[in-house]
C-alpha cells in the first residue's frame, strides 16, 4: 500500500497546514488479479483431482485365446494316456461322421538298447502274421483242388465199376449160353449124334466162363473197397487240413488281437461319438497331451454358439459369471469390423492344462520365447462365454459366425479406485514399517 502527497521543497519544514492536507488526500490500493486467478485455478485442480481419485475406476485387461464351440450337442473329447499328438485328421471347423477318427496320438514307448520293445514285439507279430496267412493260402488252395480231385476220383471209380459190372453181366450172359449148349450136346451124345469129345470141349469152356465171373466179381469187389479206401483217405486229409486250416485262422486272430493290443501300446485314436462338426481342437500335431485333457471338441453345427476361452491362470482370479467381455474374431478384423460382446456364462473350477515346472538352475529350456514359457508355466482354466450376436456385420450383410472360429478376448481382470492406486505405495511403506 502506498500513499501520495502534494509536492514540497525538500528543505522546507513541515507545516501543520500541510499535514492536515495530507491526511485528508485519498488513499489508492492495487491489487495483483493474475495471483487471484491461479489461486482459484490450482484450489479447482485440487477439488478436482480429488473427486476424480475419489470417484473414479481403471480396469486392466488380459487378452486370451478362444475359439466359437456350441451350446448343446457338445462332446468333450479327453486323451486316455499321456503321449504326443501325432496325427490331426480332421481339422478345425470340419464335418465328422461317427467313428470316425479325429486324432492320433503316439504313446512314449519303452527302449531297451535304443531298440522299442513294441516296436519289436509288433514286427515280430507282423512277420508271423504273414507266415500264417502264407500257410492259409496254401491251404486254401489244396482243400479247392482236393474238392476237384475228390470228385474226379469218385466219377472215375464209378466208371471202372460201370465198366466191370457190364463186363460181369456180358460173361454172366455168356455163361448161360454155353450152360444151354452143355445141356444140348449131353442130349445129342446120349442120342448118338454127338461125341464125349465135344461134350467135354463145350464143358471146359462153360467152365471158363464161370471161372471169369467168378474173377470179375473178385475184381469187382476189390474195386469198390479200393475206391472206398481211397475217398476215405482223401476224406481224411481234408478233414485234417481243415482242422490246420481252422487252427491258423484261430491263431492269426490271436495274432491279430496281439497287434491292436501292442498297437493300443504304441499309439491311439481319438473317435468322433457321432456325427457334426469339430468345434474345438486343443492340440496340434507334435505337441504333449496329458491323460484327461481335453484335446477336441465335436458339436452340432445347428446348436446355438458358445465361446470357450481357455484363460491362464493369472486372469482367472477376478473373472466372474455374468462379467462382460470383448470379442474379436480372428476371421472379422477388429479393425475393420469392430468388435462383439459377450457374457461369462461358466467357469472351470480345475485346469485343462496343468503348468510345465522347468528350473532354470538345472539348465532346463526349451527354447521358447519367454512369454511363450510364462504362459506355458501357468494352469489354463476354460471359461465359457455368450455372444450377444450369433453374425458379425460385414460389407453391407450379417455373416455367420463358423463353429470352430478362433478369436481373442479381452477380460478385466482389475478393477480398482485412483485413490486406491494412489495410496498403495503409502500402505506397502506402512506394512514394511
Amino acid at each position: 500500500m502506498t500513499s501520495a502527497a502534494p509536492d514540497s521543497p525538500a528543505s522546507a519544514p513541515p507545516s501543520l497546514g500541510n499535514a492536515a492536507r495530507a491526511l485528508g488526500s485519498s488513499i489508492h490500493v492495487r491489487q495483483d488479479r493474475a495471483t487471484t486467478w491461479l489461486a482459484i485455478l490450482c484450489g479447482a485442480l485440487v477439488v478436482v483431482l480429488i473427486f476424480v481419485t475419489t470417484l473414479g475406476h481403471f480396469a486392466r485387461t488380459e487378452a486370451v485365446r478362444g475359439y466359437t464351440s456350441a451350446a448343446s450337442g457338445l462332446s468333450r473329447l479327453d486323451a486316455q494316456v499321456n503321449g504326443v499328438v501325432k496325427a490331426v485328421h480332421v481339422p478345425l471347423g470340419g464335418l465328422v461322421a461317427a467313428g470316425q477318427p479325429i486324432l492320433t496320438i503316439r504313446l512314449r514307448e519303452v527302449t531297451s538298447n535304443g531298440i522299442s520293445t513294441v516296436g519289436a514285439a509288433a514286427a515280430s507279430l507282423r512277420q508271423k502274421r504273414a507266415n500264417l496267412i502264407e500257410s492259409r493260402t496254401r491251404l486254401n488252395a489244396f482243400l479247392e483242388s482236393s474238392a476237384g480231385d475228390s470228385s474226379q476220383l469218385t466219377e472215375t471209380l464209378d466208371n471202372v465199376i460201370k465198366a466191370t459190372i457190364q463186363n460181369e453181366e456180358d460173361i454172366r450172359r455168356a455163361h448161360g449160353r454155353q450152360e444151354e449148349m452143355v445141356r444140348r450136346v449131353r442130349k445129342y451124345v446120349a442120342a448118338g449124334y454127338a461125341t464125349r469129345d465135344a461134350l467135354n470141349s463145350y464143358e471146359r469152356t462153360a467152365f471158363d466162363y464161370a471161372r471169369q465171373l467168378s474173377e470179375i466179381r473178385v475184381r469187382r469187389a476189390e474195386l469198390t473197397q479200393q475206391s472206398t479206401e481211397r475217398v476215405r483217405t482223401l476224406q481224411q486229409l481234408v478233414l485234417e487240413k481243415q482242422s490246420q486250416l481252422s487252427t491258423i485262422n484261430s491263431e492269426l486272430g490271436l495274432v491279430e488281437a496281439q497287434l491292436a493290443g501292442t498297437s493300443a501300446q504304441s499309439e491311439i485314436q481319438i473317435i468322433a461319438p457321432f456325427a457334426g462338426q469339430v468345434a474345438g481342437l486343443m492340440a496340434e500335431v507334435g505337441s504333449a497331451v496329458q491323460a484327461e485333457q481335453v484335446v477336441a471338441v465335436v458339436g452340432d453345427p445347428a446348436a446355438e454358439p458358445v465361446v470357450v476361452l481357455e484363460v491362464p491362470s493369472r486372469a482367472i482370479g477376478l473373472a466372474k459369471v455374468g462379467q462382460r467381455v470383448v470379442l474379436k474374431y480372428d476371421a472379422f478384423p477388429f479393425k475393420v469390423f469392430g468388435v462383439s460382446h459377450g457374457t461369462i456364462t461358466s467357469i472351470a473350477s480345475s485346469p485343462i492344462k496343468a503348468p510345465t515346472v522347468t528350473s532354470d538352475k538345472e539348465g532346463m529350456t526349451d527354447g521358447r520365447p519367454a512369454a511363450a514359457q510364462a504362459m506355458a508355466q501357468q494352469s489354463v482354466f476354460r471359461v465359457e462365454v455368450k455372444p450377444e450376436s450369433k453374425v458379425i456385420h460385414a460389407y453391407g450383410r450379417d455373416e455367420a459366425i463358423a463353429l470352430g472360429s478362433t478369436l481373442s478376448a479381452d477380460i478385466v481382470i482389475e478393477r480398482r479406485r485412483l485413490i486406491d492406486w494412489v495410496l498403495d505405495p503409502i500402505r506397502a511403506m506402512r506394512g514394511r514399517g
